[in-house]
């Protein structure tokens, strides 16, 4: 395995596409974190990670309904991120996705993705370690009605691209010898049950993508449990480790039991 603080240092320049302004505001206090960490990790301590997470997200975000979100962890040498858990602490469903990683992702993580951000949030990255150690970092982010935001495709136009699934590969510049960097994309409404169809004015019922997993043949690079904090048209761009494989499996699947399934061909994506 490559010295840690060698990849490290090479995949703080590997900026992901789409990247926010400037890496964040400080959190503020908030009253909903002590009961999520509870509720998530019972009394389990979760350290500062501020020496080796880097969180980029908006201060303001342009539109509340695609804020984007950066995630770089580089643990030290001889540990790997296992699980990652994102929070939208002031979301009405604040968990936006949980992660579990595999040994194809690497013993770090380079990740974005877009969020929905209802009201002024703390947006909470909390990372676990293969030691079972927790460590996590926030940012206050001004944003509000993302969740109650209309999807920007008709009913019509969105069930009829519904599951169809592209996936970019990028050069890997400034990354180590031996990953690459791919973004997987699924169209999906995401519908969030605070919506309102402007025709019965009733609230559109809640129907967005659950489980996502990714692997390279049959080693799994990650698995994502999602809510409905994730935008629209959910899209994911990641550093992985290149293994020899020469596909990229990608199976969704939604609150309503569809199942989408899709496999890339790694020297070209689709």
């Amino acid at each position: 395995m490559k010295n840690i603080s060698v990849i490290a240092t090479l995949l703080a320049g590997a900026l992901i596409a789409g990247s926010a302004a400037a890496d964040g505001a400080p959190p503020r206090e908030s009253e909903a974190w002590p009961g999520l960490h509870a509720a998530l990790w019972d009394d389990k301590e979760i350290a500062a990670g501020d020496s080796f997470i880097q969180l980029d997200t908006p201060v303001r975000a342009a539109d509340a309904a695609i804020v984007p979100i950066e995630i770089r962890i580089t643990p030290e040498t001889g540990r790997r991120v296992a699980a990652m858990t994102i929070l939208v602490e002031e979301n009405p469903a604040p968990v936006a996705a949980e992660f579990t990683f595999g040994e194809a992702m690497g013993p770090d993580i380079t990740l974005s993705t877009r969020l929905r951000v209802d009201q002024y949030s703390n947006v909470r990255v909390v990372a676990e370690l293969d030691d079972g150690s927790l460590h996590q970092v926030a940012h206050f982010v001004k944003a509000s009605g993302g969740c109650s935001a209309p999807a920007t495709k008709d009913a019509d136009a969105a069930l009829a691209a519904l599951g169809k699934m592209k996936m970019r590969r990028f050069e890997p510049k400034g990354l180590p010898a031996g990953f690459g960097e791919a973004q997987v994309m699924v169209r999906h409404p995401q519908n969030s049950g605070f919506q309102i169809d402007q025709v019965t004015l009733l609230h559109i019922p809640a129907f967005f993508i659950e489980e996502m997993s990714v692997t390279l043949d049959d080693a799994n690079v990650f698995t994502m449990t999602g809510g409905i904090s994730i935008s629209e048209d959910p899209a994911l761009r990641f550093v992985f480790r290149e293994n020899g494989a020469e596909q990229m499996h990608v199976t969704s699947i939604d609150t309503d039991g569809g199942i989408y399934h899709r496999s890339f061909e790694l020297g070209t994506g689709s």
